[in-house]
């Protein structure tokens, strides 16, 4: 289809929020980086044709140091992937295994060893969440449609929205906080178009998004009631 899908190596048990601690190691062969470690929670790695990452060029170095991004194709012998289950059913999430794999020195990004602020750098982009407002909104959308649909069905019916004035008010406050959600977008936006690196705004606009998200789905079990952990905004009953 033309059209490559990639994946995002950064986390690792042990390395999540404390993304430098990381311990995935690539030591140098000749032309060759060496792989050895696990990467989790790699979202879509059981799709992606490649993978970009970080991972630990010299263990010597001082955490933030001694740290190169790489480019690797997700066909490479040693990878592994595994699927992580959700309590729904669905497998975004993977853990990655790397065995002796084998990576082209010349597919490094930026300078070896200085690899965090390549990474750091493409977090001040992928923490821009331009569309992560208009996910929300369509989210909200969903739950109000759902409502429509199941009028009838008990527990959730339009009688007893009507009857919550409280719950109506919460619902009106999620769309009001995603409108919020999207003025930070374009703010971000505009940083972009300057050419300038949105560091801090891209910052303000994920932990905003981050918890909006959480408030949405709580807001919808409220709605939702025991439906709440079943319901799939692509299901239609």
């Amino acid at each position: 289809e033309g059209k490559l899908e990639w994946a995002q190596g950064y986390s690792e048990p042990g390395s999540g929020s404390d993304l430098a601690s990381l311990r995935t190691h690539a030591e140098r062969d000749g032309d060759d980086f060496v792989l050895n470690g696990q990467k989790i929670w790699t979202s879509r790695a059981h799709h992606a044709d490649w993978l970009f990452g970080l991972f630990r060029t010299n263990p010597d170095a001082p955490k933030h140091r001694g740290i190169t991004y790489l480019l690797l194709q997700m066909n490479t012998p040693g990878i592994s992937v595994r699927p992580l289950e959700q309590i729904n059913g669905r497998n975004e999430f993977n853990e990655v295994f790397f065995e002796d794999v084998r990576v082209p020195v010349e597919q490094t990004v930026g300078e070896i060893n200085r690899g965090w602020y390549v990474g750091a750098t493409h977090l001040d982009f992928e923490r821009s969440s331009i569309g992560s407002a208009l996910n929300m909104l369509q989210t909200l959308d969903d739950l109000r449609d759902s409502l429509e649909k199941e009028r009838e069905s008990r527990g959730i019916t339009r009688a007893h929205t009507q009857r919550s004035p409280t719950l109506r008010t919460e619902i009106a406050a999620r769309y009001i906080e995603a409108s919020v959600a999207r003025l930070f977008s374009y703010r971000v936006i505009s940083i972009q178009l300057r050419e300038e690196v949105p560091n801090y705004g891209a910052s303000m606009q994920k932990m905003f998004s981050d918890q909006l998200v959480q408030k949405i789905a709580r807001t919808a079990m409220k709605t939702l009631g025991l439906y709440g952990p079943l319901w799939d905004s692509d299901d239609d009953r």
